[in-house]
């Protein structure tokens, strides 16, 4: 694939994404004083009192573009033998990262709910999280992505917009996310192999604990693209 060629795919990449979240980000449904005020509350991600600084979504951006950069350096070869798999590993705890960012799904959660006549909620995931053990030794079990997503899910279903759903569950793939964070797979020249447990390749349509290196690349990037489109609307 040539330059030129690489660079109409992502932005058709882009163009795809943008046609299933504009609809989240027009105001015209919430055209009225009350409906309007939601609207801002949701764009701004309303908090109450809260002084500057405490907003970790600016940090979580700057790690993922801190990581995509460094991904496009060049590896001096002495001290970076495998550059190959460093950029991949970069790529690897990129995705990590993002899968793991709490705005983008309260951000869509909320304008879904604005799309259903729903009000704005500061956390729209509060009922998902639950406690462990008890007395001084409870602990708050925050809800997993796979949670989050099934909640969106759900919202885009009910307001009619499915595709925000499956875009994100084409995005997500918590065997992989799992592998990574528990350092519990390895990787070669072509393929990341989970040590525990498989996954269902959509290339090849059946469970496999190994993970074709172009079909790794393809989910890492079609993450990042749905985020910087995301972002881009905000």
């Amino acid at each position: 694939m040539t330059n030129e060629t690489y660079r109409e795919a992502f932005s058709a990449r882009i163009r795809h994404y943008a046609e299933i979240l504009n609809p989240l980000f027009d105001p015209k449904p919430h055209m009225n004083t009350n409906r309007f005020f939601e609207f801002v509350c949701v764009l701004v991600r309303s908090s109450g009192i809260e002084d500057a600084g405490w907003d970790p979504s600016y940090e979580s951006q700057a790690i993922l573009n801190d990581l995509l950069a460094l991904a496009t350096l060049e590896l001096r070869a002495d001290k970076f033998p495998e550059a190959n798999r460093t950029r991949l590993r970069l790529g690897l705890l990129s995705y990590c990262h993002v899968t793991e960012m709490d705005m983008p799904y309260a951000l869509l959660a909320n304008l879904l709910r604005l799309r259903l006549a729903e009000k704005y909620d500061i956390n729209p995931f509060r009922d998902l999280a639950r406690f462990t053990g008890k007395g001084h030794k409870a602990r708050l079990i925050l809800p997993s992505p796979r949670k989050k997503i099934g909640r969106i899910s759900e919202l885009s279903r009910r307001a009619q917009l499915p595709d925000v759903a499956q875009a994100l569950e084409g995005i997500y793939d918590s065997a992989i996310r799992n592998a990574v964070y528990h350092s519990d797979y390895t990787l070669t020249d072509k393929e990341l192999r989970l040590l525990s447990g498989t996954r269902l390749s959509k290339k090849e349509g059946v469970y496999t604990p190994v993970v074709e290196l172009d079909e790794l690349n393809s989910l890492v990037v079609e993450n990042i693209r749905f985020l910087q489109r995301l972002f881009c609307l905000i």
